[in-house]
């Protein structure tokens, strides 16, 4: 009765320790706020499917054309529809 009592608390400790090791090695990449501390965000914010405002397709951040027209950002999906955007409303 006792072996079993005492394997039973052995596993539970085991479980926590390897809970501990395996997790604990993730949450380390992570601050307060629960975002990753890696670069993980910054490869998420890369891959954000942004409209075209001329053709409305999407195209993710990393590969779209960024033009600067009047303070602001604006992503295209390829330099032709940057430069008729441009053309329709010029600055």
């Amino acid at each position: 009765m006792y072996r079993l009592f005492l394997v039973i608390v052995l596993l539970i400790v085991l479980y926590f320790l390897f809970r501990k090791i395996f997790l604990g090695s993730y949450n380390r990449n992570r601050d307060i706020r629960g975002k990753s501390t890696d670069g993980a965000d910054r490869q998420e914010e890369l891959d954000e499917m942004i409209e075209d405002p001329v053709c409305h397709t999407f195209v993710p951040k990393r590969i779209a054309v960024i033009e600067q027209m009047g303070g602001r950002e604006y992503w295209f999906c390829s330099k032709e529809c940057a430069v008729t955007f441009r053309s329709q409303h010029p600055a």
